[in-house]
């Protein structure tokens, strides 16, 4: 599943010309599914499947595309032309070699410098702070996930660029099995990124406080409530 908003067509190319021609897997034969949202750009974008009228937000198209679908497993990646083909592959074998896995995630090994760098390192480790467990890529846009599970957390989902933010943290809370794979990120092929740095940095950093004081809140009632018991029940 591709969000899109004012791509160029290079940019979900590689995407297309697999899913036509049938390298990897047989769509026939297993249900896949190749889903593009196009978020309301200026010149619709000609492969969409679905179309806003009008912006409405990163997480919007990829609801919008989780609704209208049904298949069990989702995978989202950008429509930039940074993640590869060969990644995706990857996280979806991932999912059949441990079939317990509910999300995983494409940890992202890209060079980068400065304040997005840094950035980007200081919400991982937030959020790590709160999940009590390393978070190697919080908000990566390649992932995979079990759909009826997204599907339950759509009241509180983000519309905009938030969307992964919000279901990894939700995800960790409730105990789902989350993991990571390593995977490598290409320059953008086409365009500049709708991300608003500060403005979008705060927003995550406001959801991460959020839900990750509720995440908190949950592992410290699981760690204190056997230890209430032992010492209840003492003489």
């Amino acid at each position: 599943m591709i969000p899109v908003r004012d791509e160029s067509a290079d940019g979900v190319a590689e995407i297309l010309r697999y899913y036509r021609e049938g390298h990897w897997m047989d769509p026939e034969r297993i249900g896949w599914q190749l889903i593009i949202v196009d978020d309301g750009s200026t010149t619709p974008f000609p492969e969409a499947t679905y179309r806003h009228e009008a912006p409405r937000g990163y997480g919007a198209a990829l609801k919008t595309g989780i609704a209208n679908t049904h298949a069990h497993w989702i995978v989202t990646m950008d429509g930039d032309g940074q993640h590869r083909v060969r990644d995706m592959v990857r996280l979806v074998e991932f999912t059949r070699d441990f079939p317990g896995v509910d999300l995983v995630i494409g940890d992202r090994r890209v060079k980068e410098a400065g304040v997005r760098l840094w950035g980007r390192r200081a919400l991982n480790w937030l959020a790590s702070l709160f999940a009590c467990r390393w978070i190697a890529d919080l908000n990566s846009g390649l992932r995979i996930f079990r759909r009826e599970i997204a599907m339950g957390y759509f009241p509180i989902l983000s519309d905009g660029f938030s969307f992964t933010t919000s279901l990894t943290l939700s995800m960790l809370a409730d105990r789902y099995q989350v993991d990571w794979l390593p995977i490598l990120v290409s320059p953008r092929s086409n365009g500049t990124t709708n991300v608003k740095l500060w403005h979008d940095g705060w927003r995550t950093v406001k959801l991460i406080l959020w839900i990750g004081g509720a995440l908190r809140t949950r592992t410290l009632r699981r760690w204190v409530r056997p230890l209430t018991t032992w010492l209840l029940r003492r003489p």
